[in-house]
């Protein structure tokens, strides 16, 4: 890459420097205990991002108690944020490093989730999983840190294809590259991958569309996590228009660990009683979809029945 602008930010401090700064938790199935571990025990930290408050907060109490209750082994739930302040009690949060990204790439693109990659901001020696906000925790997650302990590297999704794709078998199908939704690495190996991005920004933008299209190209020993592991809201759960008058009901993916949404709707769109069109022009519903409401009931106590109302919902979904 040549060279171009790069953001002012360096690493100034180590993870054991910020530990002084945010209170963090262990986080186990059923217990929240102070920052613990038997002798011997490896850490494990989940990360996740939130900037420009494109998400509720809730988003963020959703998952960390979803994680909570479908990872045994100890780990950390971290948020890394623009707005510390602006998160739920109990939430942890690690200040976004300011890497100088022009607005207009932090509304689109998801560029600022590459922050995560960089040195200092998360434990160099851990296995880190990082979700998007908008993922249901369907399974046990377990297999996703045995996995990368199993083989360093970059793990991440595959892309998924377009429907008629799914006709054939997976190693004909075209590989589109990485799926940003859920990856999986140790900080500490990401460093040059951070420092492509951070000192050649623009490059990275006037080429690539997404995140995502640059982790494909830049990362090192990109490992797929397996196939069955993921479902995709969108293409594994809708079907098209007009299938889904005669066959309306969303079914849940019984084996998936981790359920994606990505694009249209958003997991909130279908929580909220009432009978109202959500999705897009080919692929939608009408009214909630009844497990992603009882997901979102039982993972978030300061909602009620009354406050998943339609009319109580829609400024949540206004900001989502």
């Amino acid at each position: 890459m040549s060279d171009h602008t790069q953001s002012d930010w360096s690493p100034t401090t180590d993870f054991a420097n910020l530990r002084g700064k945010h209170m963090f938790l262990v986080v186990g199935r059923d217990f929240l205990c102070p920052f613990l571990t038997k002798e011997g025990e490896t850490m494990a930290t989940v990360v996740c991002t939130r900037w420009l408050d494109a998400f509720p907060a809730s988003y963020v109490t959703v998952l960390r108690n979803a994680v909570a209750a479908n990872l045994n082994r100890p780990h950390r739930f971290v948020c890394v944020t623009d707005n510390v302040p602006g998160l739920t009690d109990g939430v942890e949060g690690i200040q976004m490093p300011d890497l100088g990204i022009p607005l207009e790439h932090q509304e689109k693109g998801c560029w600022p989730k590459l922050s995560i990659l960089a040195p200092g901001v998360l434990p160099a020696d851990e296995p880190t999983l990082y979700l998007d906000l908008d993922v249901l925790i369907n399974q046990n997650l377990d297999g996703f840190f045995d996995r990368l302990e199993a083989k360093r590297g970059f793990h991440a999704l595959r892309e998924w294809n377009p429907t008629l794709w799914s006709l054939a078998p997976l190693a004909m199908r075209p590989d589109r590259g990485v799926q940003g939704s859920i990856l999986g690495f140790y900080p500490g190996e990401q460093a040059e991958l951070f420092r492509q991005f951070n000192e050649h920004q623009q490059e990275c933008f006037d080429r690539f569309d997404l995140d995502q299209d640059f982790l494909t190209k830049n990362a090192e020993e990109v490992n797929y996590w397996p196939f069955a592991w993921t479902s995709s809201f969108k293409w594994h759960c809708l079907k098209y228009y007009p299938i889904n008058q005669i066959f309306p009901k969303v079914k849940r993916p019984a084996k998936a660990k981790v359920i994606v949404f990505h694009g249209d709707p958003r997991p909130i769109d279908v929580v909220p009683q009432g009978n109202y069109r959500w999705g897009t022009q080919r692929k939608f519903g009408h009214g909630p979809v009844d497990w992603v409401r009882d997901y979102w009931l039982q993972y978030d106590s300061s909602w009620t029945e009354e406050e998943t109302e339609l009319e109580a919902c829609v400024p949540a979904m206004m900001a989502a």
